[in-house]
């Protein structure tokens, strides 16, 4: 975790940087090696104690539509805890949710 930080803080300079000077800011975006398109969708799932508890899914599609990631939340009264969709439990997500959503990219 440390060196992500380390990282971090060194990209944040140069992108406060690029901010302040014209010429920074046009390099920086010339050397930019490439981008995707992701969208999230978040999905509320049904829960028998709302107020106790919500919990549900982001989904990650591509340009193309297709569903690329998942995560699982859970928020309580106190707390919020977010995890990566395991990879075997990727599959069933992406069958049951598959064709639940149309995406449009021009």
């Amino acid at each position: 975790m440390k060196k992500i930080m380390k990282e971090l803080n060194k990209r944040m300079k140069e992108f406060k940087a690029a901010l302040k000077d014209e010429k920074k800011k046009f390099d920086l975006m010339d050397n930019i090696p490439g981008s995707e398109v992701l969208i999230r969708f978040e999905i509320f799932l049904p829960s028998k104690n709302p107020e106790e508890f919500v919990d549900g899914l982001y989904l990650y599609m591509n340009d193309e539509g297709a569903i690329v990631n998942a995560e699982y939340y859970f928020r309580d009264m106190s707390d919020v805890e977010v995890i990566n969709m395991p990879e075997d439990y990727l599959p069933v997500i992406k069958d049951l949710f598959g064709d639940s959503f149309t995406l449009e990219v021009e």
